[in-house]
């Protein structure tokens, strides 16, 4: 089976007070069409249909364009879930009825997990919810984290999963291989959870012939080529400017796994530009830009000057005065570490009252202090 493995699209995106609709629509429409031209079987988007929970109108009937030419025009069924910026339950409105024309939305978490059988392959839909709805829903107290709550998910599934067959799990999420900094992640990804651990081992994974994942903007594996990332069509925030954007193309059966990244191409590019005021006037571009000046002393009414020549520029930061700032900045916290506490206590009062600390409150301040430490030995 020929698989093409999306996911992140967020519809409707507003980066830098600028709407990536009009990008987003060119892409996606470029995507049907690579569909379409690759003979592709199926296709999976994990999650972030959207951007936010309530898409405006345009995004809406942009996400209906696409399902419609991916379901009419290539004639393939399409397998889609929540990510952590959808609308669970507005997602899935209808999920029902459209399954009957091969579009596959899951929008809620459930005890059971969906299962949809194309050929003779198995996919195991497993949308976006945080640790607490999971814990609730199966009445689980040891659920504590996504970590949890994950694990009991998936061995759910694995007490009725069929290893001689391939299975293919489509889930939204932050897995890692050990550690955090075993994949790469951008500025423009929300974060999963508060107060308690995001990161879900992918060990947890193994018995899946394939996991396609949602949530990192990157294109990128965990840990084997068997699960990964497809990353997000379009560069979403300045972070992504190095991104290679990508969707994933696979060919699976039970005996053979083949891979091969599909680039993508936007009408606009995202890109960072260094130097000086008078270097960067020099030029321009159509492209959306970040601009890092080089200039030592701020240049009047800089940003305005350069969208006459860089109609999108995004951004705008003088890393002379950045670096000026980190130096500062180090000193200061140099200069705070080696005064004590009560020196330190003493300028915050002296701050707030107008007034410095009298000889008898520096003794109570002292002694109060004292006595702390020793209760804390």
């Amino acid at each position: 089976m020929r698989i093409l493995h999306t996911a992140d699209w967020h519809i409707g995106k507003i980066v830098n007070e600028f709407s990536m609709l009009e990008d987003q629509e060119a892409v996606l429409h470029a995507l049907v069409d690579r569909v379409k031209e690759l003979d592709v079987d199926v296709l999976i988007m994990a999650g972030d249909l959207y951007d936010r929970a309530i898409p405006p109108k345009e995004a809406v009937t942009l996400a209906n364009d696409i399902f419609n030419r991916l379901i009419r025009e290539a004639g393939i069924p399409v397998l889609a879930i929540a990510g952590n910026h959808d609308s669970n339950e507005r997602l899935e409105y209808g999920s029902e009825l459209l399954a009957g024309s091969q579009l596959y939305i899951e929008g809620t978490v459930k005890k059971d997990i969906r299962k949809v059988t194309i050929g003779e392959v198995n996919f195991y839909l497993l949308p976006f919810a945080d640790h607490v709805t999971i814990r609730q829903l199966l009445e689980d107290d040891e659920i504590k984290d996504l970590q949890d709550a994950t694990r009991k998910q998936i061995e759910s599934i694995k007490e009725a999963i069929d290893p001689d067959e391939v299975n293919i799990l489509i889930a939204h999420g932050y897995i890692v291989n050990g550690a955090k900094d075993s994949v790469e992640a951008s500025d423009s990804e929300r974060p999963l959870s508060i107060g308690t651990a995001e990161y879900v081992d992918v060990n947890l994974f193994d018995d899946f012939d394939y996991v396609a994942l949602g949530h990192l903007h990157k294109a990128q594996k965990v840990k084997t080529d068997r699960v990964r990332y497809s990353g997000s069509p379009l560069k979403y925030s300045k972070s992504e400017v190095r991104h290679k954007k990508q969707h994933v193309l696979l060919d699976i059966t039970k005996d053979d796994f083949n891979f091969e990244m599909i680039e993508v191409k936007p009408e606009r590019d995202m890109k960072v530009l260094k130097g000086t005021f008078d270097e960067l006037m020099q030029d321009e571009s159509d492209d959306y830009i970040f601009f890092e000046l080089e200039d030592q002393n701020y240049v009047m009414d800089a940003m305005n000057q350069l969208r006459r020549r860089y109609p999108y520029a995004m951004g705008l930061e003088y890393t002379a005065q950045k670096e000026r700032q980190k130096s500062s900045q180090a000193a200061k916290q140099e200069a705070i570490e080696k005064r004590s506490l009560l020196d330190l206590f003493d300028d915050f009062y002296s701050k707030f009252k107008q007034n410095p600390l009298d000889d008898n409150q520096k003794e109570a301040i002292h002694e109060t202090w004292e006595q702390a430490l020793k209760g804390e030995k």
